[in-house]
């Protein structure tokens, strides 16, 4: 599967005339959708506190969720490097909801800073030719449905061949987190290495447009 924002053009160019404009103003529209407004989501960042003054959350009400951003500290809980020599961690995260884990991203290497577009796009050279993409479909997070006394978790990795080496668990209440970017930063302990993390929420019933207009504003 590969990441919209490192999508790559086909290998063969006799073929990119092939591909549908549907699909390429589908990733196109969709990822500007995501990404807008990236420069204000670090206004207001406080220890553990979500900085966001979006919508709060309705109950019953199902979201996208997922991580935007993921920053670890330069050593692991030990203090010693993450990887042998000096290659960075190999970040990757999970969501559980409800005891259950709901979402895995993909692995971002050799990185102390991780972002995902929350936007991935499979295509195969069989595809290109009249396949369409839904929203649903391009749209790669979580799906979760709030309530007031619910809870998710956060779990990420350092992901290695024979062992993943967990970086950090945190457990964050829905009832703190509002719409769009929620940004928060936590302290270095014996059981924690990340540094901050930018959680987004969009409603599930957004369209690409809908959310390309919420994220100008």
């Amino acid at each position: 599967m590969s990441d919209l924002s490192d999508f790559d053009a086909p290998k063969k160019p006799w073929l990119t005339a092939l591909i549908p404009a549907s699909v390429i103003f589908l990733a196109a529209g969709a990822y500007w959708a995501f990404t807008s407004g990236d420069a204000d989501r670090n206004r207001g960042i406080g220890q553990g506190i979500p900085a966001n003054n979006g919508d709060r959350l309705i109950q019953g009400k199902s979201y996208y969720l997922y991580a935007s951003e993921i920053e670890l500290y330069p050593s692991n809980q030990e203090g010693k490097s993450w990887d042998r020599g000096e290659d960075g961690p190999d970040i990757k995260y999970q969501i559980k909801w409800l005891g259950n884990e709901i979402f895995e991203s993909t692995v971002k290497e050799d990185s102390l800073l991780g972002n995902w577009s929350g936007l991935q796009i499979d295509l195969k050279w069989s595809d290109l030719l009249g396949k369409t993409i839904s929203p649903n479909e391009a749209i790669q997070a979580a799906r979760i449905r709030y309530e007031p006394k619910s809870s998710i978790e956060i779990v990420v990795k350092d992901s290695d061949l024979a062992k993943d080496d967990l970086a950090g668990n945190i457990e964050i209440d829905l009832k703190s987190l509002r719409v769009g970017k929620n940004s928060l930063q936590f302290p270095k302990d014996s059981g924690n290495s990340v540094r901050s993390l930018i959680l987004t929420l969009l409603p599930i019933d957004s369209t690409i447009d809908d959310l390309a207009q919420f994220m100008r504003e």
